[in-house]
């Protein structure tokens, strides 16, 4: 049986070799970047939360090597697929997350809420585990446009126990006592398209970014 929130081998080999699977790792570990250098640019310390096989964490060490990378995964086979030595992926539930209070200056889950059956115990585990002033960075599918990749099959395999928008997220957030820093839409294409990043500027400033397909939320522990 497939378990909520767990992936398997094949969800690897799909991201070493499909064009928009590894799109959109490499884009949703540079967007944590962004705002990582944006909100608190002398971060040491990042744990990322549903880890899979550590390859999002590596594109976020491509861009920032000189921070501590950990990461906590639930899938053992996805743990033994990682090859960077310089990860430390834990075995373990994102609900219970086995480390110490006050550890690390951030925490990103990146398409991972969608997922998770309790994410009041996630979102609570990643409060605990940050140091004070420490960054929680989300990223999520916009609800519309994961309701259309499902009906024409463009993410088979995978299973979303409940889909959010800024406001239910930012609710779920605020109730653990996080801040809300910034909300924003990202990723036009799920391949990526030539001037992405501009045409998304472009689309921002025009106040059309529902037309993108992922959300992100940036909030801080206080």
């Amino acid at each position: 049986n497939i378990l909520p929130g767990k992936m398997y081998i094949e969800y690897h080999q799909g991201r070493l070799h499909k064009k928009a699977f590894k799109y959109r790792l490499k884009r949703r570990g540079s967007e944590v970047v962004k705002m990582i250098k944006k909100y608190s640019p002398k971060s040491q310390s990042i744990l990322d939360l549903g880890a899979a096989d550590g390859l999002a964490i590596s594109e976020m060490k491509k861009l920032m090597p000189n921070c501590k990378y950990n990461g906590i995964e639930i899938s053992t086979e996805l743990i033994e697929a990682n090859n960077d030595p310089e990860i430390n992926i834990l075995q373990g539930n994102v609900e219970q997350i086995d480390l110490p209070d006050n550890q690390f200056d951030v925490v990103s889950a990146c398409a991972l809420i969608e997922h998770i059956e309790n994410p009041d115990k996630m979102i609570k585990e990643a409060q605990r585990v940050l140091k004070n002033n420490g960054l929680f960075i989300i990223t999520t599918p916009v609800p519309f446009f994961d309701k259309i990749a499902e009906l024409i099959k463009a993410v088979p395999g995978e299973h979303h126990v409940q889909l959010y928008n800024f406001k239910k997220i930012n609710t779920l957030l605020e109730k653990q006592g996080f801040n809300i820093l910034e909300n924003k839409k990202f990723m036009i294409a799920p391949a990526g398209i030539k001037y992405e990043i501009l045409i998304e500027n472009t689309l921002t400033k025009m106040h059309l970014d529902f037309l993108m397909l992922n959300q992100l939320i940036v909030a801080q522990k206080i």
